[in-house]
């Protein structure tokens, strides 16, 4: 039994231009809408990998849904909000202005303090990642090879309760678009 973890693709945003922290609200909601950055194609190495996968798992936010077909287009993949990425709180009322990923920083620093501000908390994502990593184990028990095209901080959750229910593979998952990691467990 295998589960990849597959980190989605880059959207096509900007996430160079200063906003303030009452703006991050809106500039993440425009990440959210934000389309695949077609430009930023994932490995050889990952493209290989999605023929051994005998299910295709996505999250119901547009870069991974995007990211699925764009590595799978025969497939249609098995869309589950239970793997949609860890809320980022954007309540922010300062008037200073940085780069998004600096925001971005702050907030999930802040979230992994307490701070949630009407989002999930963390306590609730790892809840949910226990869940989804024992979704994932059921489909790969039933079906094989399972591959989530997901997203960063999520799939990082996930790979810790895999690993807790003694699949074995990497600690940590890659963070860049496009990073994945595999996970294997014999057949019990």
């Amino acid at each position: 039994m295998k589960i990849i973890l597959v980190r989605h693709g880059r959207p096509a945003w900007d996430y160079r231009t200063r906003v303030s922290g009452r703006e991050f609200a809106a500039w993440r909601q425009g990440e959210e809408a934000a389309p695949l950055d077609s430009s930023h194609r994932p490995s050889a190495a990952l493209e290989g990998l999605v023929g051994a996968a005998s299910c295709v798992v996505a999250s119901p936010l547009r870069r991974s849904v995007e990211s699925a077909r764009l590595l799978a287009p025969a497939a249609a993949p098995l869309i589950d909000a239970i793997f949609r990425e860890a809320e980022l709180p954007s309540a922010i009322r300062s008037g200073l202005r940085l780069r998004p990923e600096l925001w971005g920083l702050f907030a999930r620093s802040a979230w992994f303090c307490g701070w949630s501000a009407g989002v999930e908390s963390f306590r609730a994502a790892r809840a949910r990642a226990v869940q989804a990593a024992t979704l994932l184990a059921t489909c790969a028990a039933e079906r094989g090879t399972v591959m989530l095209v997901g997203h960063g901080l999520m799939n990082v959750l996930i790979a810790r309760r895999l690993r807790a229910a003694g699949w074995s593979g990497p600690r940590l998952t890659p963070q860049r678009h496009w990073g994945y990691a595999s996970y294997e467990r014999l057949a019990a």
